[in-house]
């Protein structure tokens, strides 16, 4: 064996067979529980085996646990009875919503399965294996081949990986994610349910009480979830929806545990957490800290303010924009978070001192020197070539999404590029595959298109990049708009909006199907704007192509340093796989003099009721608070009905109805957030107040009885007591 080989076996040996202490710290692969954790969980009084976690030879919780839109959810009932957040389900909501059935406020609830109505654009992934593709995905890759080329073979590599295990039924959907900077490659397989219905979703003033308000804070007392339900053909294969169709049979589901919840108590989290960026270096952690989030919250908050103002005067427009407005505001508070941590822990002069430490390590031995001791430097400077093209991709990337409009005319656009290759030689994202998605992605725009709030959003996003330092502006926009004034601007869109019509969706689906030739004769004004925007974008993507070419041999050597220097003790990023994380039920300390208890009750919700949005407690749960008609729901200590509490499980964005899991396998809990302190986690864990936040299993059962009597809901689950 060569002493130097593109990836040392002692180091993938090193990082899959250690432990990592026992901080709550970690999202571990589920098929690769370090044995250190599995015995903490054992400690903490799990009950259940490795294998009853992850298996691929019988069901295991890990087949409950789903991807549902953009968080997680899992499996309660043997007919496909799916949990997960109300905000995971809002958009559900918000597509099925009018002025005469307005969903978005007052919930929805189907007494039988022929009331189940459709969740548009939702799907279910359920996990049915998981491969190592590393030499697979590696083959053909050199120091030699010239970087750009070096990134075109692994996602070559990567395409053929994908249309092959998905075979040819278009029942399955592959994954191919990257591990520890690239060091480690694995494929997830998943069987792909299309059928969505809505079941059952409380009122937004149960669901979202408290609002932007009490969004990302501790004490909460929202009851965040929603009751989905999968189908299938009547042969059981994945389908479209069809009046036809059959609740699907999971392999396994989880029990709804009534059990009650005390501090300490064990917790699992199994969810598809987003990302998370824990091994950046001081460089890239000040970028987030100089700029990304600075300008995310400044053009985040005049976003909102635009489509909020246009929601207020017209009940349409509070239909449609609920949805945007709803994701804007949730990540412009988490980038207040972000900020405001990263700051408070000063993350940036942290990194360097370890960065020192790390060099003097490397310095200390003359074989590591040899092989490592430029692997800083060279990070820093590709680094720093990256971030300014971000920064005007970023814009340009932002101005895309400004308007629906815009975004329909660049995906058929780009479609009609696309299409004239060869499959495999087709951009991810634009292959047969993806063509499904693409379709019902300019369908459902239709859902969220209120043309006013769409040109102002896009007004606002023309200003931001004609005032922009030159490096970061977009040399298509400043040829277009000579006259930089607001009369200038306004007769620009004016034009724009009066020589299209790619606001009605059959002409949309009509220009999809038209070739390159055909389309551009349409002389649509929203086409040919994105015509040109694309050869903007294309040199964009191949500079960052090539930066990505030289970066994935630098990292991956970073990496390769960081575990020798950790001796393997570090798992990896979050990156929207699945990952098993353990805790326990435990308050924290903000800050001097304060300390917040892990358990909230119902006390709290009526003690926050104002009588309007966001705080306006339902007139039926005030109706049960009078009467103390509270069953048999009240927590033997809290004296109460629980609502929300806090557990020391490491989550992030995507983890958003994650089942939380008890020491029998039992769902204790529904993730539904982490805490306003601990935003910045994502980049430093900090183990004193890092925090997930769920809610109680018994006041989501509580709420299904007493307030919107769900019983045949109630009647579905395996409640244990």
């Amino acid at each position: 064996m060569k002493k130097k080989g593109f990836i040392s076996l002692f180091i993938i040996l090193l990082f899959l067979a250690s432990g990592l202490g026992f901080s709550d710290e970690g999202m571990y692969l589920p098929f690769k529980i370090p044995q250190q954790v599995f015995q903490r969980m054992k400690n903490l009084g799990f009950t259940l085996s490795e294998e009853d976690i992850f298996s691929m030879r019988k069901p295991s919780l890990s087949q409950a646990a789903i991807i549902i839109d953009g968080g997680t959810g899992s499996f309660v009932s043997p007919k496909g009875l799916i949990l997960t957040n109300h905000h995971v389900a809002f958009m559900a909501a918000q597509r099925q919503s009018s002025l005469k059935a307005n969903l978005i406020e007052n919930g929805f609830l189907a007494k039988t399965l022929k009331d189940e109505i459709p969740a548009p654009g939702y799907k279910a992934y359920i996990l049915k294996e998981v491969k190592d593709v590393t030499s697979r995905v590696l083959k053909g890759v050199s120091k030699k081949i010239p970087p750009k080329k070096r990134y075109k073979i692994i996602e070559k590599n990567i395409k053929k990986i994908i249309k092959k295990e998905e075979g040819k039924s278009g029942d399955y959907k592959c994954r191919v994610n990257s591990f520890y900077g690239g060091l480690k490659y694995y494929l997830s397989k998943y069987l792909v349910i299309r059928d969505i219905r809505i079941v059952y979703i409380p009122s937004r003033n149960i669901g979202e009480y408290g609002g932007e308000i009490d969004n990302w804070m501790w004490p909460r007392h929202t009851g965040d979830f929603s009751f989905l339900r999968a189908y299938v053909a009547p042969n059981g294969r994945p389908a479209d929806y069809s009046k036809k169709n059959i609740p699907y049979k999971p392999e396994i589901y989880l029990k709804f545990s009534a059990r009650d919840i005390d501090p300490g108590d064990f917790a699992m989290v199994l969810g598809y957490p987003g990302r998370t960026e824990r091994y950046l270096t001081s460089e890239e952690v000040k970028y987030y800290v100089n700029f990304y989030y600075p300008e995310g919250i400044r053009i985040l908050k005049k976003w909102i303010d635009i489509l909020e103002s246009d929601a207020k005067k017209d009940k349409k427009a509070a239909i449609k924009n609920a949805g945007m407005i709803k994701g804007l505001s949730n990540a412009y508070k988490n980038y207040q978070g972000m900020l405001q941590g990263l700051k408070k822990m000063n993350l940036v002069e942290k990194k360097k001192k370890e960065e020192k430490k790390l060099m003097e390590y490397v310095n200390s031995n003359p074989e590591l020197k040899k092989e490592y001791g430029d692997v800083l430097e060279e990070m820093y400077s590709l680094i720093k070539e990256s971030q300014n093209l971000s920064k005007k991709s970023r814009f340009l990337s932002l101005f895309s999404r400004s308007s629906r409009l815009l975004s329909f005319a660049l995906t058929i656009n780009k479609w009609s590029i696309e299409k004239r290759k060869k499959d495999i030689e087709r951009e991810p994202g634009y292959m047969k595959r993806d063509i499904p998605n693409l379709k019902l992605g300019l369908k459902l725009g239709q859902m969220s298109l209120y043309i006013p709030s769409d040109k102002k959003v896009m007004k606002f996003f023309l200003k931001e990049l004609l005032n922009a330092p030159e490096g970061m502006r977009s040399k298509v926009i400043d040829s277009l708009i000579k006259d930089k004034s607001d009369k200038g601007i306004d007769e620009f869109i004016d034009n724009l909006y009066k020589n299209t019509k790619l606001q009605d969706l059959g002409y949309r689906m009509r220009a999809f199907n038209l070739s390159r030739k055909s389309l551009l004769k349409l002389n649509d004004s929203f086409i040919n704007l994105a015509s040109k925007l694309q050869v903007e974008l294309d040199a964009i993507k191949d500079k960052s192509e090539t930066l990505a070419g030289k970066m994935l041999l630098v990292r991956r050597k970073y990496m390769e340093l960081l575990l020798k220097y950790k001796k393997g003790l570090i798992y990896p990023d979050a990156n929207r796989t699945l990952r098993l994380n353990i805790g326990v039920v435990k308050g924290y300390s903000p800050k001097d003099a304060v300390f917040y208890l892990p358990q909230t009750t119902l006390k709290g919700v009526m003690e926050k009721d104002q009588g309007k949005w966001p705080f306006n407690v339902p007139k039926k749960l005030k109706e049960i608070c009078k009467t103390k008609d509270f069953g048999n729901y009240i927590d033997p200590e809290l004296k109460m009905v629980p609502v929300d509490f806090l557990t020391t499980n490491d989550s992030t964005g995507g983890n958003s109805g994650s089942p939380l899991i008890n020491k029998y396998g039992e769902l204790m809990g529904l993730l539904f957030d982490g805490n306003f302190e601990s935003i910045a986690a994502d980049f430093n864990f900090m183990p004193s107040i890092t925090r997930t936040i769920s809610v109680d299993s018994r006041y989501i059962l509580f709420i299904a009885d007493k307030v919107d009597h769900a019983t045949n809901v109630l009647k579905e689950l395996e409640i244990v007591r």
